[in-house]
């Protein structure tokens, strides 16, 4: 909705000669743009995402307070080794795709899909030993 709002005013400016998919840049553009913008914050509730999955839900007791919680995932993701913490982190944490991962850290796609994999799974196994 911002996006025509900012628009509507500017129309003149632009010379357009088809219609749609002068509409879908536009709009494809500002959506990039507000993506760029949000990356550049990252919330200190980021860790939340992971332990809100469905995998890892059920391995932390009911009875443990958020801030236990954390430190538990803090500390799991601290063992995990450096390929697999920088894979989940940047998965799920900084929501970036298997391609932008494998570009950034000159891996494979393969490897980043396999270490996001292996790293789950090692960070289960280690919730399941802090918890118990």
């Amino acid at each position: 909705m911002q996006l025509f709002e900012d628009l509507i005013p500017k129309i003149g400016n632009y010379d357009i000669k088809i219609f749609k998919p002068w509409l879908y840049r536009v709009a494809k553009n500002h959506c990039l743009q507000l993506l760029r913008k949000g990356n550049k914050e990252i919330s200190l509730d980021y860790t939340i995402n992971i332990m809100e999955s469905d995998e890892f839900l059920h391995l932390l007791s009911e009875e443990d307070n958020p801030e236990e919680q954390l430190k538990v995932l803090h500390i799991c993701l601290e063992k995990l080794p450096e390929e697999q913490r920088t894979s989940i982190t940047r998965f799920f944490l900084e929501e970036m795709s298997y391609a932008d991962i494998a570009e950034q850290t000159g891996l494979t796609l393969n490897n980043v899909k396999s270490y996001i994999q292996n790293g789950k799974r090692n960070l289960k196994i280690c919730i399941k030993k802090q918890t118990l």
